[in-house]
């Protein structure tokens, strides 16, 4: 049943509405809070700060500050349907020209039924008021649009087959455009004919307006507990509740001084820290989950959720379409709605008599709200209810988000090894979806584990046909404390795509070198270790960190051996082989490492600077079965010893395939018929052992 839940949760969580959604209100958060703490800042309920403000020598800045606003607010509607329409085109993997395309259609059905130059045309359905039309137009457009855009003769394609440039799209989006808009203009029309009401908006308005009236009359406590659950379940689906019933709100929920509920009495004390009672989330994040992302992304939002905008918060952990955070999402409200409703019908707390800011930050509008500290008190009982309410369903988050991060990196590493197979280069850090993401956070905790030391090495060992262990590679490994050991190449994908391969390199040149120092100090005998490099660490100096790491620890060279894989000698550059010159004169062997995957020819075994080549396990593993594989395993063992170059077999996991290579002439292995990858001090305890017999 558990299984069945989290994948329904899922295919929820992962659906193209979701997707679509949830990315273009993300993308408008840098609007909403810019314009909500500019009107935080503007509205601050200090006396003498409003006096200076409004009527001392702050106007400037007073007026400054509502230009902020009402030019991020007064065009929430425009960029909605802006990012609605630009998620939409992303989600479906569009090219940049059919991006814009989408825009601008979208751009042209909100417009057709705003009422521009008319009499009825209202610039509020351009702001935060026109929040709803602005999705339900936006994305309804954008399918129109795709689903038109699949008429090969309406997009004009026989007509534009031979253009060139970025007028091809525009050209073939005439026809669609202008069946979109004129479909959205002429029902406009059609419903204003009919109601006498005209603009998308306005008749959302009248539609909420219509049900809570009724409500509203008859009993105050119903209007507002309905109001309530109203706001916030539009909240979880990423409509701006509030904004959206702001007509009902004015016309049925004003301060009279009469009735118990009103706007004000719910932004004082039910939107404590924004939609959702969100403050609850802030305090149980920071007080339980402090070392989590979502205790991090807490400490980042507390300022705004101070004055109540949530948006980091429902965005960042997410909130928006969790639906394992809807039922304490919508419910929390309603409970500190009862609690504060109880409150004053009982005459603990006094009816609210005069408007508070929306703002007003939680304490402080406990006390402007009430006239003591009785409103703070009951504000402080509602947070400790929606803690309580929310914590079991924040662990159940958190367990979710780990099961989604493990999912999504088993995908990342699996598109990794495609792209290995393919012999193309991973680019993931940049995408925008879940595998961009992931690959980001573990960018992120790799520094983190470079920087504490939290990567490890071990050592499988590499042993002659005569038992004679002679010595060891040694393997970087990462064991992640969320997501368990990470793939090795994945490691070395981020470090390099993140431009921290220079500093992972030197952690593990220090821990081989202090390996060849403890090893040496107990085994007296000669023996190696190899370290594996590639083509991207020659482009920093680590052949002089390597020569002076080993200067300052009086190890010689001959004891570390430097492998770089066969995909990498296809970099040569100048610098590369430089670089490897370098290597080769300070005393280190060089290997050619995966030899056999098909990256380069044989003809790399003439090189002057590699001394040992290592067979892949596509050349080994198979070795029993194929003969072909046998044929081309002797080829290299046969040319490298004409030119002098020693093989090492990988992968080596049974003895009819050890025999076999024996037979080949390949008298050194490296695979689990010996050994696995050991620990520091097993590998010493193996190669003493080994050379003992």
């Amino acid at each position: 049943m558990k299984e069945v839940l989290k994948r329904g949760m899922l295919k929820f969580e992962n659906s193209f509405f979701s997707h679509v959604v949830r990315c273009a209100l993300g993308m408008i958060i840098p609007l909403v809070l810019t314009g909500g703490i500019a009107c935080a800042v503007r509205d601050f309920p200090v006396a003498p700060y409003q006096t200076f403000l409004t009527q001392g020598g702050g106007r400037w800045f007073y007026d400054f500050l509502t230009m902020v606003y009402e030019g991020t607010y007064g065009i929430f509607s425009v960029a909605l349907v802006i990012t609605i329409a630009y998620s939409y085109a992303m989600e479906k993997n569009e090219s940049l020209e059919n991006v814009v395309m989408y825009v601008v259609v979208a751009l042209a059905a909100f417009s057709a039924q705003l009422n521009l130059g008319t009499e009825d045309f209202d610039v509020a359905g351009l702001g935060t008021t026109g929040c709803f039309a602005a999705m339900f137009i936006g994305y309804l457009s954008c399918m129109a649009f795709s689903k038109l855009r699949r008429c090969h003769k309406l997009m004009l394609e026989q007509y534009t087959a031979g253009m060139g440039g970025g007028c091809v799209s525009a050209i073939r989006t005439l026809i669609p455009l202008g069946i979109v808009a004129a479909g959205s203009g002429g029902l406009n029309l059609l419903i204003g004919r009919i109601t006498g009401i005209y603009g998308c908006y306005q008749w959302f308005n009248h539609i909420f307006y219509a049900a809570f009236q009724n409500i509203a009359d008859y009993s105050n406590f119903l209007s507002g507990l309905l109001y309530t659950f109203a706001v916030n379940l539009m909240w979880f689906f990423g409509l701006h509740g509030s904004h959206i019933l702001e007509a009902v709100a004015v016309h049925n929920f004003g301060v009279t001084g009469n009735v118990v509920f009103s706007k004000a009495f719910y932004d004082v004390y039910v939107a404590m820290g924004g939609c959702g009672t969100t403050v609850s989330v802030l305090i149980a994040l920071l007080l339980f989950f402090r070392k989590e992302r979502t205790g991090k992304l807490a400490g980042l939002a507390s300022f705004t959720v101070v004055f109540n905008l949530n948006e980091m918060l429902t965005f960042g952990i997410p909130i928006i379409l969790n639906p394992i955070l809807l039922v304490p999402f919508v419910l929390t409200p309603v409970v500190c709605y009862c609690l504060a409703y109880a409150a004053t019908v009982c005459g603990f707390l006094p009816v609210l008599t005069h408007e508070v800011v929306w703002s007003a930050p939680v304490g402080i509008g406990g006390y402007l709200a009430s006239g003591s500290w009785k409103g703070i008190a009951v504000q402080a009982v509602g947070i400790l209810a929606g803690i309580l309410f929310y914590l079991p369903f924040l662990k159940m988050n958190q367990r979710m988000e780990v099961y989604k991060a493990k999912r999504h990196v088993q995908v990342l590493i699996h598109e990794l090894q495609e792209k290995e197979e393919q012999i193309d280069q991973p680019v993931f850090l940049t995408r925008g979806d879940h595998i961009g993401m992931i690959s980001r956070m573990l960018l992120l905790d790799l520094k983190h584990a470079i920087k504490n030391k939290e990567l490890y090495m071990l050592y499988q060992p590499q042993v002659y046909s005569d038992g004679t262990c002679i010595g060891a590679e040694a393997l970087l490994r990462w064991n992640h404390p969320v997501y368990g050991m990470i793939y090795p190449p994945l490691i070395i994908y981020l470090a390099e795509a993140g431009k921290v391969l220079p500093e992972l390199e030197r952690f593990i040149i220090d821990e081989v070198t202090d390996g060849i120092v403890q090893t040496h100090a107990q085994y007296d005998s000669d023996f190696k270790i190899s370290v594996n490099i590639t083509a991207h660490s020659l482009l920093w100096d680590i052949e002089g960190y390597i020569r002076q790491t080993m200067e300052q620890k009086g190890i010689d060279a001959r004891m570390l051996w430097i492998e770089i894989t066969e995909q990498d000698i296809l970099l040569q550059t100048d610098v590369v082989v430089r670089k490897l010159e370098e290597l080769k004169k300070q005393g280190h062997k060089l290997l050619i490492d995966d030899f056999g995957m098909g990256h380069t020819s044989l003809l790399y075994l003439q090189s002057e600077y590699f001394d040992v080549v290592k067979l892949d396990g596509s050349l080994t593993r198979p070795l029993l079965k194929s003969h072909t594989n046998q044929k081309i395993v002797r080829s290299i063992i046969e040319l490298g010893q004409e030119l002098g170059v020693n093989v090492i077999a990988e992968f080596v996991e049974n003895r009819e395939q050890r025999d076999l290579l024996d037979t080949l002439g390949c008298h050194c292995y490296q695979g689990y018929l010996y050994a696995k990858p050991l620990e520091l001090e097993a590998f010493i305890t193996y190669m003493k052992q080994m050379n003992e017999k």
